[in-house]
């Protein structure tokens, strides 16, 4: 969701609430809330990554309610519970970790992890990079810090077998408050190739949020686009006109699932209350998690709270027999069984 001073987008409320959303299949509980327990993390769990052994997951931290400080990545160990901060090594001396969204890719039996920075002390900022670690041995090891003009204001990246990345910038203009209170058509999805560089490869989106990338689809959900987006993808890595596979309001996190051509996203109730959540963690922000088919366009709605359980979600990760739900700004995890 948002990074930005959400006071400055109270005047969007009320044309986002708005929104036309497609049908989706009646509501069919399929997790039983009773179950659910909130698993202790930093401040902020917002990524959530299965790993190549499924019993462990990376989150990402950090105190979005306070900015300017630093953040981990945690290791969850699904089938004893343990949770530790990941200890990082070789990072440049002056680095300031601020974790957003995070993804992983195995490369000949290592895991790259690829983890968007925040790298000025504000939200409202054009200075962001991605840095790349390997994982192994209880640790993350620094490999490299991608930086770019380009790169002006990411929320979501997605990474090829091959190194490609696509990043979703919600600004052009990562210092412009303007733009997002017009709600102005100008964000970017740009597309990193080793060798080549950065280049912009959509444009004229309005806050496009989390982005899933296949070897022909590259999709993206838009927050003040009310829509996941779906762009075929070139052998290039360039993409063609999008197609509107699902249009449900304030759409956040996209992740995979288990099953192939399925995603969750999520749905944020109220702009205005994910806003006053931002400023006051006693006040509930609701969510719906809806499961998407994007080659049928069908969805069905997987979870959804009024705030009280789990407020502001971020992301929901399927992992074993459980569903795992992220935030943006209290310090749990919820896990949940799935039906």
């Amino acid at each position: 969701m948002p990074r930005p001073r959400y006071a400055t987008l109270t005047v969007c409320l009320l044309a986002s609430l708005m929104q036309q959303a497609t049908a989706s299949e009646p509501f069919i509980p399929h997790i039983n809330k009773s179950m659910c327990v909130k698993i202790p993390t930093g401040p902020g769990p917002h990524s959530l990554l299965t790993r190549s052994n499924p019993s462990k997951m990376l989150i990402s931290s950090h105190d979005r309610r306070h900015f300017e400080r630093q953040g981990n990545i945690y290791e969850y160990k699904t089938d004893s519970g343990k949770m530790n901060v990941l200890p990082r090594t070789g990072e440049p001396s002056q680095l300031e970790f601020r974790p957003h969204h995070m993804a992983v890719q195995e490369v000949g039996g290592t895991e790259f992890l690829y983890v968007i920075n925040h790298d000025d002390k504000s939200p409202n900022s054009n200075n962001h990079s991605i840095l790349v670690y390997t994982a192994g041995n209880g640790k993350l090891t620094f490999r490299e810090q991608l930086k770019d003009p380009l790169l002006s204001s990411p929320n979501h990246l997605a990474v090829m077998p091959n190194g490609e990345i696509y990043v979703s910038n919600d600004r052009r203009n990562g210092g412009s408050h303007l733009e997002l209170l017009l709600r102005q058509k100008k964000a970017t999805i740009v597309h990193y190739k080793p060798g080549a560089g950065w280049r912009i490869v959509a444009e004229g989106l309005t806050f496009p949020n989390g982005i899933q990338a296949t070897t022909s689809q590259v999709f993206v959900s838009t927050t003040f686009g009310n829509s996941i987006l779906a762009y075929p993808r070139e052998p290039d890595g360039t993409l063609g006109a999008a197609k509107t596979v699902l249009s449900q309001p304030l759409l956040d996190g996209l992740n995979s699932t288990k099953k192939a051509g399925y995603y969750t996203v999520v749905s944020h109730g109220s702009l205005l209350d994910f806003m006053r959540h931002q400023r006051n963690g006693r006040h509930a922000s609701p969510a719906s998690v809806y499961e998407v088919n994007v080659a049928s366009g069908k969805s069905r709605i997987i979870f959804k709270d009024n705030g009280e359980l789990i407020s502001g979600i971020s992301a929901a990760v399927y992992s074993g027999d459980s569903i795992f739900f992220g935030q943006s700004f209290e310090p749990f995890l919820l896990r949940c069984p799935y039906m």
